[in-house]
């Protein structure tokens, strides 16, 4: 962990500096890297950047093939669908609900994860194993059921839908963090930690969150992966977005009608919702990598 500057003089990094060495080495982390900001900053910014309205109609130009294929038009870059709406535009408005969807349920679920399983893991008595049991009976429900259910309940929209998804991945994330917690607690500088009276906030701070940042790049991933997965599930199962609010999974659904006339309209999305998962694994595997090769 120590640098030459200009002057020959030895300087300690910071293990975030430590971290970000490691990191920037990796050709393919950093390409990654740059991938999720150009896709979130695109997914922000899409209202301003779309070619056309998403649903905006041009009878004419139904089912226009991509601008690489003859018969297109320069005007319509990936094409149109069956009622001459923009397939950029509805391709670029279905990322945007589904990446910023999928964040936001990432968020919402690192923020009460966090809290609950710190909170559960540190319990004892009576408490703490009502609280184990209740996590171990929710598990055995598969997390796409209980969503389907949720929505059932909640009313069928985008927004109940990433509510759904929400509540039916807070018990796994919930669960990994009690584990991950309870499996330092018996380690050596958690009990010197204890012994020398630190409170459970300064525990948690000093002795449990700095090193429990590799499982947590894992879980957090993991969830992320499993919502945009979860998202266009329920949007191709018809209990998500609607013809205003398109998702990906909505476009897939809508366009397998007519795949043998035009199959870029369920390609495009398909190969987006893949891009979107390949490129955020590579960079989240790439920060755990780092974090354990920091750790060495």
């Amino acid at each position: 962990m120590l640098i030459n500057n200009e002057f020959n003089e030895q300087k300690i990094q910071s293990p975030l500096q430590y971290i970000w060495s490691i990191f920037k080495s990796k050709n393919i982390t950093v390409i990654a890297m740059w991938a999720v900001f150009f896709l979130i900053i695109v997914s922000i910014f899409a209202d301003s950047i779309l070619p056309y309205s998403h649903t905006l109609q041009h009878p004419e130009m139904r089912l226009l093939p991509p601008y690489w294929v003859d018969g297109a038009s320069v005007n319509h870059i990936l094409g149109t669908d069956d009622l001459g709406r923009d397939t950029l535009s509805r391709l670029l408005k279905g990322m945007q609900l589904t990446l910023l969807g999928a964040l936001l349920i990432t968020f919402s679920i690192s923020i009460l994860g966090l809290i609950i399983g710190a909170t559960a893991s540190l319990m004892k008595g009576v408490k703490a194993s009502i609280m184990h049991h209740f996590l171990d009976a929710l598990l055995t429900i598969p997390t796409l059921l209980t969503a389907i259910i949720l929505i059932i309940l909640f009313g069928v929209s985008y927004e109940n839908s990433l509510l759904a998804v929400s509540l039916s991945l807070l018990p796994q994330f919930i669960r990994g963090i009690y584990i991950c917690i309870e499996n330092e607690l018996n380690k050596q500088h958690v009990i010197a930690l204890r012994l020398d009276g630190a409170t459970n906030l300064r525990l948690l701070r000093y002795g449990i969150f700095p090193n429990i940042i590799e499982p947590l790049t894992t879980l957090l991933n993991r969830v992320f992966t499993m919502a945009i997965l979860e998202i266009t599930t329920l949007g191709f199962l018809g209990f998500g977005a609607n013809s205003e609010q398109v998702e990906l999974g909505y476009l897939i659904s809508k366009s397998l009608e007519l795949v043998y006339l035009s199959p870029y309209l369920a390609l495009f999305p398909g190969i987006a919702i893949f891009l979107i998962i390949i490129v955020f694994n590579i960079f989240s595997e790439g920060i755990r990598h780092s974090v354990i090769e920091g750790e060495e």
